[in-house]
């Protein structure tokens, strides 16, 4: 089963359930066929995925908006996860015998049959003489009773190690004790990182940021911090052991054994196991820890297990963009999830919105006419892909795109903002392209139920789907109910005096177009209502407004629906505080509000490069732990709350990238070594 999820993007770009690209003519699944392929590997990833399937499909065979909010999304983000599993105080406990055993083991008897000097033959073989008589090589020479030996064939004794008990141990230290504790302790560190965001001494965001981990967590700082400290006294633990077994595979044992293993996937019990205290709790361990048996897989039962862990992550992804959007402020108009195929209308702080659900899982965002695709793709990325499989893989579904769209992958946030290509990894860790590169670009969000910030990452995409085209229409144009107002109103419009001349200009002219740049006063409406009449009556003469007899009623409502849009911007995008009009500062096309309440400042600023207009939103002014820096850098410090994102350098506050031009207000007046955004492109020039 295939189907093309990134609708838009040519034909030689296709995401099937395999979950493999064929990518115009490179040769990544040459690459991914010689790997094994990318649908047998697992991760912890995908397995604490699979571990929110159960009440993932009950919120969506609800319906229910309310019960997806209610979702679990995280995973292992407790006490029980970061405790010692019942396996590992086991291992714990009984690894000293273990590593007795890897030194004093237990051998048998063996003989063999080799050459040996006379003087050392204790017991001659079966055939020695048979041998002696053809090889006249080995005589010392000839008597009249027959030949001398000088060597002989000789039946030696030696202890044997290579027996099952010691394989046993052997397998046991490497593989299966290895690779569980380093999938253990990967997993804990990723947990006991994620939890020191919520520490009050260790977290780098805003206040607004963590108080929403701590809601979406569901606990207080207090048990944050005790959740943490828990996980570092278990991770403590768990290196400890892996440092013990790590120095086991250079035992005696292991290095007569050279990695001999059982062969088997559940121990064998025998005598020696049974009967000897220190084999006998190797056997434990070993039971406590083997791994299950692969049962056959048709090719139908690996389809269903394909489709199954596509369609958890779907779902995955929509339980997060609906707590993105209640974090946001926007709810349904009725208690109702998008069905596949569907579409949800959404009221919020700054008016209306879309929520699309496509039959293959492809999410879209609408916002004032202007679409954003969010496609949740599994397996975008494997565990062990190195970093230039990544980057060209990145860069052949990036060349496709013809549209807004976002890809939300399944990943560790930490292992992409590692990638040596800092460009690539700026693209692939924030919803908002920060690359060097004019134009429009695919940009990705790593989620994981491992991670509490995933929300935050895609609460920031979902912000700017939702809050750039709102700016983008500001200063609005005022239209007619079903068209474009005539050239003939709008220059009795703006040569009426409607304005009060001590207020900033009501209008804003944009070639044949008339945008209003504020919220009418009492007097203005009084001054408008004046005009209209006139306009009217003067439609009742021969004059050129008798041609406008339609259109003139319909002014009042295009200056009716630009207010309400005015109103709407006028409300803080963070605590949803209404600013009043001479809050607000205005500059022909841009304005800047900034929050009494919360003191969030947003609207726009001009680029000084290209001077197109910057949206953005500042919940801070000062900066915040400048020593946070790279890729994903803004929503670690800001999440869903930036729209822009201010210069990397972190030297200066309030300084933006131009998502036109790419340029930033401090390109070339800083060091270029300070700003990994900058510093491939200042090492070329």
């Amino acid at each position: 089963m295939e189907h093309d999820r990134l609708t838009g993007l040519s034909g030689s770009v296709r995401v099937g359930w395999s979950g493999r690209f064929a990518l115009g003519e490179t040769h990544l699944l040459d690459r991914e066929s010689s790997n094994n392929s990318r649908d047998s590997k697992s991760s912890e990833d995908l397995e604490s995925l699979v571990s929110l399937a159960h009440s993932l499909r009950s919120a969506e065979n609800s319906h229910s908006w309310h019960k997806m909010l209610q979702a679990t999304l995280l995973s292992g983000h407790n006490d029980d996860a970061v405790a010692l599993e019942q396996r590992e105080k086991l291992l714990n406990e009984k690894i000293p015998s273990i590593a007795r055993i890897t030194e004093r083991f237990i051998t048998r008897l063996g003989e063999k049959s080799e050459i040996l000097p006379v003087a050392r033959v204790k017991r001659p073989a079966r055939r020695a003489f048979d041998r002696l008589a053809a090889h006249t090589e080995d005589w010392e020479g000839r008597t009249l009773t027959g030949p001398v030996p000088r060597r002989a064939l000789a039946v030696t004794r030696y202890e044997e190690a290579n027996l099952y008990e010691n394989r046993m141990v052997v397998e046991l230290v490497h593989p299966i004790l290895s690779s569980a504790l380093l999938a253990r302790i990967r997993k804990l560190r990723r947990l006991v990182a994620d939890l020191a965001d919520l520490n009050p001494t260790q977290h780098v965001g805003t206040y607004l940021r963590t108080q929403r981990l701590y809601s979406f967590w569901g606990a207080d700082v207090l048990k944050a911090s005790e959740t943490q400290v828990h996980g570092e006294r278990t991770l403590a633990v768990l290196e400890n052991l892996a440092a013990w077994t790590q120095a086991l595979r250079g035992s005696t044992l292991s290095a007569l054994l050279s990695g001999r293993v059982t062969g088997q996937r559940s121990l064998r019990q025998t005598n020696v196991i049974n009967n000897d205290l220190h084999y006998r709790s190797a056997g434990e361990v070993w039971s406590a820890f083997q791994r299950p048996e692969i049962a056959a897989e048709s090719s139908e039962d690996r389809r269903n297990r394909l489709v199954e862990r596509h369609q958890i992550f779907d779902l995955y992804v929509l339980g997060l963009f609906v707590r993105a959007l209640k974090s946001l402020g926007y709810q349904p108009e009725f208690d109702v999830l998008p069905r596949l195929g569907g579409t949800v209308e959404l009221s919020g702080v700054w008016g209306k919105l879309s929520l699309s659900r496509a039959l293959d899982g492809v999410l879209t965002l609408e916002s004032q006419g202007v679409s954003t695709r969010f496609v949740p793709l599994v397996d975008m990325v494997a565990a062990d892909d190195d970093n230039s499989f990544i980057a060209q893989r990145w860069r052949e579904l990036s060349k496709e795109i013809n549209g807004a769209t976002v890809i939300v992958y399944l990943g560790s946030a930490s292992a992409i903002k590692a990638l040596a290509d800092c460009e690539v990894a700026a693209m692939m860790s924030s919803a908002m392209d920060d690359s060097l590169s004019v134009g429009l670009h695919l940009t990705g969000i790593p989620v994981s139920p491992l991670e509490i910030t995933s929300l935050e990452r895609i609460a920031r995409a979902v912000g700017l789907a939702v809050h750039i085209p709102v700016l983008a229409k500001y200063p609005p144009i005022l239209n007619l109910e079903d068209s474009r107002m005539p050239t003939r109103l709008i220059e009795a419009l703006d040569s009426s005096r409607i304005a009060e001349g001590a207020l900033s200009p009501l209008f804003h002219s944009e070639g044949n177009s008339l945008a209003l740049r504020r919220p009418l006063t009492a007097s203005e409406r009084q001054n408008l209502a004046t005009s209209v009449r006139s306009l009217s009556e003067a439609a009742r003469g021969s004059g050129w407004q008798r041609d406008y007899g339609v259109e003139i009623p319909q002014i009042q409502g295009s200056f009716d629906r630009a207010t309400i849009f005015l109103n709407a911007v006028l409300i803080c995008p963070t605590c949803s505080y209404q600013a009043r009009a001479n809050d607000v500062k205005r500059e022909h096309d841009i304005f800047t509000v900034k929050c009494l309440r919360c003191k969030t400042r947003w609207g726009h600023e001009r680029c000084g490069n290209c001077q197109n207009r910057i949206p953005f939103i500042e919940p801070a002014e000062e900066l915040l732990n400048p020593e946070i820096k790279g890729p994903g850098w803004v929503e670690r410090i800001f999440g869903q709350d930036a729209l822009a994102s201010p210069c990397w350098s972190r030297t200066e506050a309030n300084r933006y990238i131009c998502p036109a031009c790419k340029e930033c207000p401090l390109q070339g007046n800083i060091p270029a070594s300070t700003c990994g955004r900058c510093w491939d492109q200042d090492q070329l020039t």
